[in-house]
């Protein structure tokens, strides 16, 4: 029981502490305040880092494999692998980039601006990356279940559409929103 009330003062204390927050700017950096720093860093650069090697590599080998001359013949299996590895490479190429800046400066993405470009490419990368994921699983889903092939069109405009055209768009509207900048992770 006195541990249950030493708990609910100590909460209370903290509610009262609150600090009323201007902008990202003024949360901490994660784990520059606990010394877990590169502890958290590390280990993400060697993720992000791993998974674009994957990227180039499902990248090169499919166009090595068959005439990249006629890529939107490939069957759809084959194009989706390339698509999802662009969008994965993508996202990584910039997320390496706000974290090695990051890890070098011990402090958020000065300036502004370029936090938000980063915050920008970030969402739509991960966003398209999610959207083509659902794409092939409605994909799967139709084949399997119904005996049914989804055309996208041709070169895949309507797939291209959803997957970029959407998160794009979403994207464009947090800007004008000015809903991008730092949050103590980017």
């Amino acid at each position: 029981m006195f541990t249950l009330l030493t708990f609910i003062s100590s909460a209370m204390e903290n509610l009262s502490a609150v600090v009323v927050l201007r902008d990202g700017y003024d949360l901490p950096v994660y784990g520059l305040d606990n010394g877990l720093f590169y502890a958290l860093h590390i280990p993400a650069v060697v993720c992000i880092l791993t998974s674009l090697y994957c990227a180039i590599v499902a990248i090169a080998v499919s166009f090595r494999r068959r005439n990249h001359r006629s890529f939107f013949s490939w069957t759809k299996c084959n194009r989706f692998v390339v698509y999802l590895a662009l969008c994965d490479g993508s996202f990584n190429l910039v997320h390496i980039c706000d974290h090695l800046q990051m890890m070098f400066t011990k402090d958020h993405v000065y300036p502004k601006e370029l936090c938000q470009v980063y915050g920008f490419f970030i969402i739509i990368f991960i966003s398209a990356q999610n959207l083509m994921v659902n794409i092939v699983a409605i994909n799967v889903f139709t084949l399997i279940y119904f005996n049914k092939h989804l055309h996208f069109g041709r070169w895949d405009w309507k797939l291209l559409l959803w997957t970029f055209g959407v998160p794009v768009s979403g994207a464009i509207v947090a800007a004008f929103m000015r809903q991008f900048g730092t949050s103590g992770a980017l």
